[in-house]
């Protein structure tokens, strides 16, 4: 049995636009944010999905809602949120992405590969539920990258906002089936 999930990035928020560092700290969409989550709406209607999921995380669970218009159940997980990224969260990125790390333990947050671990073990837990079904998952630009970066080593792109990959699991083997694209 082969579950596909299709795996969107959460829509524009507040703190992207001020090049701010969110992780686990939340920022709201900003209208651009919410008029991509509709876009995408429109762009997956054709597909049956038998769940939508995504991370605990404000930005994240408004973009599935405003994709999902209810039209599928929904469920939300601790694991499928962003890299963690402790003290540093809220202050500037542009240090970050100059001088970037893969462990932010030492500021109060996570280690990269943990992170991404963590949100494929729950893909791989989700796919043992719903078996041959379509699934729509919205999660984090950073963790999102670690979950490809696994599948393909010489992948290293952030998502942008509101872009879907899709990812099949069968066996509890995950495999890479597109590249994020930006669909709207």
């Amino acid at each position: 049995m082969k579950t596909m999930f299709y795996i969107v990035r959460h829509g524009q928020t507040l703190f992207n636009v001020k090049e701010l560092i969110q992780g686990w700290s939340d920022s709201p969409l900003t209208p651009l944010g919410v008029h991509q989550a509709q876009l995408m709406a429109e762009k997956i209607s054709p597909i049956e999905f038998i769940l939508g999921v995504s991370s605990t995380s404000e930005r994240a669970r408004d973009t599935l809602l405003t994709i999902t218009q209810e039209r599928f159940p929904v469920l939300f997980y601790k694991d499928l949120k962003e890299v963690g990224f402790g003290s540093l969260e809220g202050g500037d990125r542009r240090p970050l992405l100059e001088s970037p790390r893969r462990d932010y333990t030492a500021w109060g947050g996570e280690n990269f590969d943990e992170a991404g671990l963590r949100v494929e073990r729950r893909l791989i837990t989700i796919a043992k539920h719903v078996g041959n079904r379509n699934v729509l998952v919205v999660s984090h630009g950073t963790v999102l990258r670690e979950v490809i970066h696994d599948l393909d080593p010489n992948y290293n792109d952030i998502m942008p906002n509101c872009s879907m990959m899709k990812i099949a699991c069968e066996d509890g083997q995950l495999s890479l089936v597109s590249y994020p694209e930006v669909l709207i």
